[in-house]
């Protein structure tokens, strides 16, 4: 059976009364739906929850604390101190142990009559801590707290919402600046490697992350020499990728015009150390390779040792500097000097080789790349051997991810 309608019940100025507290509840909230639908920023969404509470409502008190990353007092007025001169902390806790304000008059906040939470689910997003009721234009306590909850629920959902369109926008521009800096660190790398009657050349490169700090160049310089580089920048992500940026057109820059690799060495610390201001460093590997009279001039600043070997003779090329923009000025600069060989391979490569961990804690090491290395000297085809690496590594670390890039970059000098 349909239940009957309830009847207004009251004297004409009482139904009246309760007929414009209603309109004027209607039209707060219709002002404070079009505020969220326009999307108002935070700060006017809570200019509108202030002006409703304080000029139409008469609330006299107001403290609201929101949770955004953190706590934070968002908008107060109507207390003898500012709610930011209090210990949120301590605030905090007090209230999670709270049932009324009432019964716990030895408390800072007994300066108001009453809080009301903001769940999201079983999730306090908010509480809004009120007082001074007796001037409201709302007589009736019960229905104002009820209306007051309804509207602080829909700003502090939608300033929650606002700020997680925010942070998706952030994250969305973060997004854009890393593929930037991915395509702009792939440019570093050279198109093609060459493979001649005298040598062969492979490089491999994995990144750990979107954008990394590696890199390696092969640089022709006449028809008798070249100069191949490997380089790792401390630290990752954008600033790393714009560090070793500026350092590659350094080096291009400079590499054809200085012929003393100690010279060079000196210049490119100069510029790095003037770019980080000390605050990261490149460690760096270069070599100046002569065709004709098969010697190889090199530094190494700070630098993985590569591997020269040859019929199982192993060479660590570890002659140079400390790494590049640790000091204003390098304090020594260290230039070798070696003959390679026929059938000779060397190995370049960065530490995440090396630092690639298993679920031992163990890392891969420079003895296990070594004993790699020497027990495939026989080896003609240099692109092979590095795939059987990247797979050893793969299966050396087993569930493990890798904790850097991985860099290779490898010769074959051929016999005649």
């Amino acid at each position: 059976m349909a239940t009957a309608p309830k009847q207004i019940t009251g004297t004409p100025e009482t139904i009246s009364a309760e007929l414009h507290v209603k309109k004027l509840q209607l039209h707060w909230l219709l002002q404070i739906t079009k505020a969220i639908n326009y999307n108002f920023s935070t700060k006017q969404m809570l200019d509108v929850y202030e002006h409703v509470l304080n000029s139409q409502l008469k609330v006299e008190k107001l403290a609201l604390l929101i949770h955004v990353n953190e706590w934070s007092c968002a908008l107060s007025y109507g207390t003898d101190k500012g709610m930011r001169e209090f210990d949120l902390e301590k605030t905090l806790e007090e209230l999670n142990k709270l049932h009324n304000l009432e019964t716990e008059k030895d408390l800072w906040i007994n300066t108001f009559d009453t809080m009301l939470p903001v769940y999201h689910k079983d999730h306090i997003l908010a509480y809004a801590l009120l007082g001074g009721f007796e001037n409201s234009v709302i007589p009736n306590k019960n229905e104002l707290l009820s209306f007051v909850q309804t509207i602080t629920n829909l700003i502090v959902v939608a300033i929650e919402n606002n700020n997680i369109a925010q942070e998706k926008i952030r994250q969305a521009g973060i997004r854009k600046e890393l593929e930037l800096a991915a395509q702009m660190q792939t440019l570093l790398f050279p198109v093609d490697l060459p493979s001649t009657v005298d040598f062969d050349l492979h490089a491999t490169y994995l990144p750990h992350q979107e954008v990394g700090g590696d890199y390696y160049d092969f640089i022709p310089l006449n028809d008798d020499e070249f100069v191949f580089c490997m380089a790792d920048v401390s630290g990752k992500g954008i600033p790393a990728a714009l560090l070793m940026s500026n350092f590659q057109a350094n080096l291009h820059a400079h590499v054809h015009h200085i012929s003393s690799l100690s010279s060079l060495i000196r210049l490119l610390n100069t510029k790095v150390y003037s770019s980080a201001k000390g605050e990261k460093f490149i460690t760096f590997f270069i070599g100046r390779y002569n065709i004709r009279t098969k010697e190889l001039q090199y530094v190494n600043a700070g630098h993985n040792p590569p591997f020269l070997i040859h019929e199982k003779v192993v060479y660590m090329l570890n002659e140079g500097s400390t790494g590049l923009g640790m000091f204003d000025q390098l304090p020594f600069v260290n230039a070798g000097k070696v003959f390679i060989p026929e059938n000779a391979q060397l190995h370049c490569y960065t530490d995440g080789v090396t630092d690639a961990e298993n679920s031992k804690d163990e890392d891969f090491g420079m003895h296990r790349l070594r004993e790699f290395l020497t027990a495939r000297t026989h080896m003609k085809d240099i692109k092979l051997l590095q795939e059987e690496l990247v797979s050893s590594l793969k299966a050396f670390k087993e569930s493990r991810d890798f904790t850097d890039d991985i860099t290779l970059l490898s010769f074959l000098f051929k016999s005649k």
